[in-house]
């Protein structure tokens, strides 16, 4: 068992963590690779749940949308509320390395989207945390991928979650998206009507370019505006970088000094991460 989880019969194994904002193209499927990975290297058993039905997550651990189509994904174990069909529906991390191994995907594709409509069914926010609490002791982190709006699936995920993490890129858009998200999980409101627990617990600046002014500033401001909340260093725009999410591959093997960077900066917001869910 994690040695940051304290034993004992009611506690969950797994530390559930969703990466959220209300902007999209942000980087939160890259940013949940690069702790997936990190976390998978330092030895800890990872699940990562595909609740987008883009399926970016999916694709980016190596599957293919053709390949999900005949086969139980994260749609139908919502629809269901069924521990069972989330079992069926899980798939080895499709990378190369040895510790890629101890990472799971429960996959996603566009009927997920059907879930949407659902959400004045009696009960149906609970429907991620049936399915999915039965698993959570076979893992340590599990680590939710959401597309970028204030809806049903967030509420889903926000409902099962102990931690918020929100990625943003240092431009006016993305910090306002981060801004609603955070809003909007610390709403006294929010969290008793519909059932939230989860803190946010850090704000990711992605995507920064080097030697651009509005970049810096926007990455000033928000450490003014959210001060130890912002996890620094910001991860930074590289070619390399694109190239691992293109063909499918753990952003720790970008080459040259991309590669360098963001394998520094991966061990220091992961370090970040089990310091704030401990």
């Amino acid at each position: 068992m994690n040695a940051q989880q304290p034993a004992g019969p009611d506690v969950r194994r797994a530390r559930v963590t969703v990466l959220a904002n209300h902007k999209g193209g942000v980087g939160k499927t890259f940013l949940l690779m690069v702790m997936a990975a990190e976390l998978a290297m330092r030895g800890f058993k990872i699940l990562v749940v595909d609740l987008d039905p883009q399926g970016n997550a999916s694709r980016r651990l190596g599957y293919a949308e053709f390949e999900l189509e005949n086969r139980p994904t994260i749609a139908e174990a919502v629809a269901e509320s069924s521990p069972d069909i989330a079992r069926q529906a899980l798939l080895p991390c499709q990378w190369e390395p040895e510790w890629a191994e101890r990472i799971s995907l429960l996959p996603s594709r566009i009927e997920l989207e059907n879930r949407v409509s659902e959400a004045g069914v009696p009960g149906s926010w609970m429907r991620l945390e049936d399915a999915l609490n039965p698993l959570l002791d076979d893992y340590d982190h599990v680590l939710i991928d959401t597309q970028p709006t204030l809806g049903h699936l967030l509420h889903l995920a926000l409902v099962l979650a102990d931690d918020v993490i929100t990625p943003a890129v240092p431009e006016y858009d993305a910090v306002r998206g981060a801004q609603r998200l955070i809003d909007f999980v610390g709403s006294p409101k929010n969290r008793r009507s519909l059932g939230i627990h989860a803190t946010v617990i850090g704000i990711v600046l992605n995507a920064k370019r080097a030697n651009v002014a509005t970049h810096e500033g926007r990455v000033e401001k928000a450490v003014e505006q959210w001060g130890d909340l912002v996890w620094q260093p910001a991860l930074p725009l590289r070619a390399p970088l694109h190239d691992t999410q293109e063909f499918a591959e753990p952003p720790h093997t970008a080459t040259g000094e991309a590669g360098t960077v963001i394998r520094q900066a991966a061990k220091t917001l992961v370090d970040r991460y089990l310091g704030k869910a401990a």
